[in-house]
């Protein structure tokens, strides 16, 4: 029966989407499956990407707007001034995230029928976004990390699915930070 069961793990881990390692700072754990005799544990990849958005601000301008743009989304935020960071603890969406299908800012992957796992299950996601010192002192930098899973609530099946952020989220912190500025991003 064990066997059975980590045949089946094994499968619906083959079935889920993987981010793209490497060029967009992205940073993955492996899937792993262990039978420890009675039990099995399984843990699944988890990703983490920090992307960047550079603009024409000095850090403090751009730290004195960066609460308020999280406010304005209806994010719950705690801001470390001493680190210029704002974080959020974690935040549930089941379908829509800020008036939007869940689908446009993550990817969980598919569920058993090919349905997106983001467009039926909960999304539970963290956000944390810190300002950093540009290449001059007239710019600066915005790192926005976005770790998301998605939990089916039906009952009968509490698997969680890791989701991968599609930089979308990240974007729009940045675009409602240079709107409040007044600013353009740095040119590249």
């Amino acid at each position: 029966m064990r066997l059975i069961v980590a045949a089946g793990l094994l499968a619906l881990s083959a079935c889920a989407t993987a981010g793209a390692p490497g060029s967009d700072g992205a940073n993955e754990v492996p899937t792993q499956v262990i039978n420890t005799g009675d039990a099995i544990h399984v843990s699944t990849s988890a990703e983490s990407r920090l992307l960047t958005h550079d603009i024409t601000a000095p850090v403090d301008r751009v730290w004195q707007v960066l609460p308020d743009v999280y406010r304005e989304l209806g994010v719950q935020a705690n801001a470390d001034a001493a680190m210029r960071t704002v974080s959020t603890p974690s935040v549930s969406f089941t379908r829509r995230m800020f008036g939007e299908p869940a689908t446009r800012f993550v990817d969980c992957g598919r569920g058993q029928f090919g349905t997106e796992v983001a467009a039926t299950y909960t999304i539970h996601l963290t956000v944390r976004t810190t300002v950093q010192p540009g290449a001059t002192p007239s710019t600066s930098r915005l790192e926005s990390q976005v770790q998301a899973y998605a939990r089916n609530n039906d009952g009968a099946n509490a698997l969680a699915s890791q989701c991968r952020s599609k930089g979308l989220l990240e974007g729009l912190i940045a675009l409602r930070v240079l709107e409040k500025l007044g600013a353009s991003p740095t040119p590249g």
